[in-house]
């Protein structure tokens, strides 16, 4: 079995079907994907790959799902033991072979995987009951089999700290990184391919758009021209009105919103837009703003995006990991910064930050997003308190 993906007509979205060895989608399965999962492109494509790692767990121990889950309720104990123990591994096809030091999945993972399971169990579940006369006893049983099973999976659930331990670039990270985008040549790149790039990095570090907003950002979107209006912006939103040619189509996470930028990055997008479409092919497509510096040049792809932050990380000293995701944290700590050096008080920055993050006006999104400079005020806080104490 694999995953197979087509493009759904008119609409910029993808569907994804599990197939046989004969390239035939499997009916249920496939009913599943498309009609019971909705999401972002990337979020069903997890689903896929989730549906898929269980098949291999079906495949390989001959399990009749409708039989042992649906009317059963997973009644045999080390069957289900398995089916856990398969859930926590990694998804490489493992065989017969029994792996004595395998690494396990992460605790939020595995329970996404849980939880899109149970989602197969009880569509399934369903279907059965809807191919039985009403009166049939067998249906109240399914339902017992369907709650019991929950409750099994809730006890399964792994503690998830939502904690995430990424943090900013340094400030003399951040220098480093802009120094070799000022330097032309450094990366490898030709002259328009760096100006395309340096564009990409400060569009995320200075507005802290996410790669998916990123890539979809159509020219109509960036408002550069102050004779038009007052400060010049940038607009994200889902795109619904442009055909998307990529293969995996990136999709918007947060909230559509304004983010007004600087002029600086004003002009350094009217100056790409002058080479973006400079041949007939980029002419031809449709008006996203970052473009694939190769010919055709299509929309900028999210594998295309990441060989750019994987060339810049290459280049630079002391930077273990380096993405949109990360300088996304970058914006959020300067942002962050610039708001204790202004004295703004924590309810003007919680709405500050949640309207330009996307995220609802009660969330506390943003503390995971500023960690850095979180601790450098905790050092000067200390720093003040200790002084007075060394004053006594």
């Amino acid at each position: 079995m694999r995953i197979r993906s087509f493009q759904l007509d008119g609409v910029n979205e993808t569907g994804y079907l599990i197939v046989d060895q004969d390239d035939v989608p499997i009916d249920e399965l496939c009913r599943f994907t498309l009609f019971e999962i909705h999401g972002a492109n990337n979020s069903k494509k997890k689903v896929a790959k989730i549906i898929l790692h269980l098949m291999r767990w079906v495949e390989r121990l001959d399990v009749d799902l409708n039989s042992e889950v649906v009317l059963r309720g997973f009644s045999d104990r080390e069957l289900y033991l398995s089916f856990i123990r398969h859930m926590e591994s990694h998804a490489h096809n493992q065989g017969k072979v029994v792996q004595l030091h395998n690494k396990n999945i992460g605790a939020e993972y595995f329970n996404q995987r849980l939880d899109i399971a149970l989602k197969l169990f009880n569509y399934l579940a369903d279907v059965e009951k809807s191919r039985r006369q009403i009166a049939d006893p067998m249906i109240a049983t399914i339902s017992r089999n369907m709650e019991g099973l929950r409750i099994k999976f809730k006890k399964a659930v792994l503690p998830v700290d939502k904690y995430s331990d990424v943090k900013g670039l340094s400030r003399a990270q951040q220098k480093s990184l802009f120094k070799g985008l000022n330097t032309p040549g450094y990366f490898g790149w030709n002259n328009n391919t760096a100006l395309r790039n340096k564009l990409i990095v400060r569009l995320v570090y200075e507005t802290g758009i996410r790669k998916g907003e990123l890539l979809s950002l159509v020219i109509e979107n960036c408002l550069t021209r102050t004779s038009v209006v007052e400060r010049p912006y940038i607009k994200t939103s889902h795109n619904v009105k442009y055909d998307d040619p990529r293969t995996d189509v990136p999709q918007e996470k947060t909230r559509e919103r304004i983010i007004p930028i600087s002029n600086d990055l004003a002009e350094l997008i009217e100056e790409y837009k002058l080479i973006r479409s400079a041949t007939p092919e980029a002419k031809k497509q449709p008006p996203f703003l970052i473009l694939s510096s190769e010919s055709p040049h299509m929309p900028l792809s999210i594998s295309g995006l990441e060989k750019v932050f994987e060339r810049i990380k290459s280049k630079l000293p002391d930077v273990d990991f380096f993405g949109p995701h990360r300088l996304r944290h970058t914006f959020f700590d300067n942002l962050d910064r610039t708001f204790y050096e202004l004295g703004y008080d924590a309810v003007l920055t919680k709405k500050l930050k949640n309207t330009i993050g996307g995220w609802s006006p009660t969330s506390n999104m943003s503390e995971n997003y500023e960690k850095l400079s979180t601790y450098e005020q905790c050092v000067e806080a200390l720093s003040t308190h200790y002084k007075t104490l060394e004053a006594l």
